[in-house]
């Protein structure tokens, strides 16, 4: 039944997966913009206040496309809708956020390879729009609901930036579209269970398209099945929101409600792509490894300077906290982990958190980024939690309670066999201690 085929019991919790997913999301606010140019390096320090969290409901729905037996894999789409969740978040979606102005940022750090007379065209462009440095937007228009910026169609036609949407928020487009998180191609455990639920490509191609050498590789889950039996090393997840593959290992056992699990979790060389970890060099795609801590993305994200960590910096480089005031990492609320079933493999709790920075840099030819200081900018944080509900948790109990019948007729039969086998070893008549008797005839029973 583990084994996904259109009539097995996993496939209907996996077309339309029925346990309660939440995606929280925390912005920083940016309490002292127009101090960021102040000749006074301690003055100019981004003062950054927490807000949060918003709670969107998360449902996932996948569309099948094909069925392929000669590998045993199945090609979906996965549809995502969110709705928010007034009663368990701390604010509204009418909250005003002062925050990085993501699109400026990206244009600038987009032009770096221009000539000269692209950079003048950007920098006067600017000024026509009045652009600045920060911008002042609601959770909403952050969030899915997006907002106009005159910067975002002037990009449209700048080589070497690619932003399919027409307005800027950083769920824009995600709400209800299956085409988001590309074409997944999967292992249905058919042949061989041991690759339950594991990529095998994702957007028709074997190899990512973001990063190079062995670092494009597409391998792990698909995030929701994982081979049964999992072992006390490590998990592999493929993620589609960073183009690559990030592995988990092994922390503790657990227990939830009667159920023995393996917590996997995120350690402190998850996210490392320091210049002295050689292996991960080609994850830098910008050519420059960042301190611990950090990973690039940007040419995952449209060409923009986008980095990824954990919130608030939690296991990162001390430098990226220095550089701005208001991180307090801690691993109750920042750490990512998930609990495998022990038996099944089928997770019973999730939660993983992020963190999106953008990479400012001084670029002379702008002057709203002229003498700027160099830094790695928190802009949002998110937490995605999900937890198998009592019905489920009934269900892997019969599981278990199945496979625990199962070993114990199977050591009963063994002993009975044994049992039976030893009988007819040790048999008087195998080592002639017995005669042979005739049937006794009428007259002798009755003499008998």
């Amino acid at each position: 039944n583990l084994i996904l085929s259109p009539g097995s019991q996993s496939f209907e919790l996996w077309k339309n997966v029925s346990v309660p997913v939440y995606l929280e999301v925390y912005f920083f606010n940016w309490t002292n913009p127009t101090d960021l140019k102040n000749p006074d390096a301690h003055l100019r320090i981004p003062k950054l206040v927490e807000m949060g969290p918003y709670v969107f409901r998360e449902h996932r729905g996948k569309v099948i496309l094909n069925w392929h037996e000669e590998n045993d894999t199945v090609t979906f789409l996965q549809n995502k809708t969110w709705h928010f969740e007034p009663s368990l978040s701390a604010g509204s979606l009418e909250d005003i956020v002062t925050t990085l102005n993501a699109p400026a940022v990206a244009a600038a750090f987009a032009s770096q390879n221009y000539p000269h007379f692209m950079k003048s065209s950007l920098a006067i462009a600017m000024k026509l729009f009045d652009t600045s440095l920060h911008v002042q937007k609601s959770v909403r228009e952050l969030t899915f609901e997006g907002y106009e910026d005159p910067l975002l169609e002037l990009a449209s036609i700048l080589p070497g930036v690619m932003l399919p949407f027409d307005k800027f928020g950083w769920f824009y487009t995600r709400n209800n579209s299956a085409t988001y998180d590309g074409i997944f191609n999967m292992y249905t455990g058919k042949g061989n269970i041991q690759n339950f639920g594991e990529m095998a490509k994702w957007n028709y191609r074997n190899t990512s398209y973001a990063y190079q050498s062995n670092c494009s590789s597409i391998k792990g889950s698909a995030g929701e099945f994982f081979p049964p039996d999992p072992q006390k090393d490590s998990v592999s997840i493929f993620s589609t929101d960073i183009c690559r593959t990030i592995t988990m290992p092994f922390k503790a056992g657990v227990r939830m409600n009667g159920l023995k699990g393996y917590r996997f979790w995120s350690d402190e060389n998850m996210l490392d792509t320091s210049p002295e970890n050689f292996n991960t060099r080609c994850f830098c795609s910008s050519g420059k490894c960042p301190p611990k801590g950090v990973i690039d993305v940007s040419t995952c994200k449209w060409n923009v300077p986008a980095f990824v960590s954990f919130p608030h910096f939690y296991l990162a480089d001390p430098s990226y906290r220095l550089a701005v005031k208001g991180m307090k990492p801690n691993a109750t609320n920042h750490e990512m982990y998930i609990d495998l079933e022990q038996t099944t493999g089928i997770p019973l709790q999730v939660e993983a958190s992020m963190q999106i920075n953008l990479l400012v840099e001084s670029y002379p030819e702008y002057e709203i980024l002229k003498n700027v200081p160099s830094l790695y900018f928190p802009i949002f944080w998110f937490k995605q939690r999900a937890r198998i509900d009592d019905s489920f948790i009934n269900q892997l109990k019969i599981i278990n309670d199945i496979s625990t019948a199962g070993y114990i007729i199977f050591g009963v039969m063994i002993w009975v066999g044994l049992a039976i086998q030893t009988t007819s070893y040790f048999s008087p008549k195998k080592y002639g201690l017995t005669r042979e008797f005739q049937p006794l005839s009428t007259c002798d029973e009755q003499k008998a």
